[in-house]
């Protein structure tokens, strides 16, 4: 799990502004696109996440190689592709190690890849990708 004091298994608990959004969790939770951009970037990367604790994970590389830790940028998530925005928020990037990657966030950002027939075929790729994939946190 990536974050500080994650309030359950795959959930987003923080502030927007002055007023806490309590559903947030389920909005971010039930989409599979985030939206994201640099302030400096002339428009918003759309890039497959997964929630883990209290952070949305993506690769880093790609799209979002132009991202470092400590950048901040903006996230959205939009009903549909190309639709309004249903909840957009500041978030602060941080690289996430190879081995403090969530397993779970992990086979969901994979979800859509084949990776093999058997579990032993699964875990090899799953370790692949974690060692040859950045993967960056976009915490809240």
């Amino acid at each position: 799990m990536i974050g500080a004091a994650a309030s359950g298994p795959s959930t987003l608990d923080f502030s927007i502004g002055e007023q806490k959004n309590e559903h947030m969790d389920l909005k971010v939770k039930s989409h599979h696109t985030v939206w994201v951009k640099r302030q400096d970037w002339a428009r918003a990367v759309p890039v497959r996440y997964a929630v883990s604790g209290n952070a949305l994970v993506t690769f880093g590389d790609g799209d979002l190689a132009g991202l470092a830790s400590g950048d901040r940028a903006t996230a959205s998530v939009h009903e549909i592709a190309g639709g309004p925005a249903i909840t957009s928020f500041a978030v602060s990037v941080s690289e996430v190690p190879p081995d403090d990657i969530d397993k779970e966030a992990l086979l969901e950002l994979l979800e859509h890849v084949p990776l093999g027939a058997t579990l032993s075929a699964v875990d090899a790729a799953v370790d692949q990708v974690r060692h040859t994939r950045r993967v960056v946190a976009l915490v809240p």
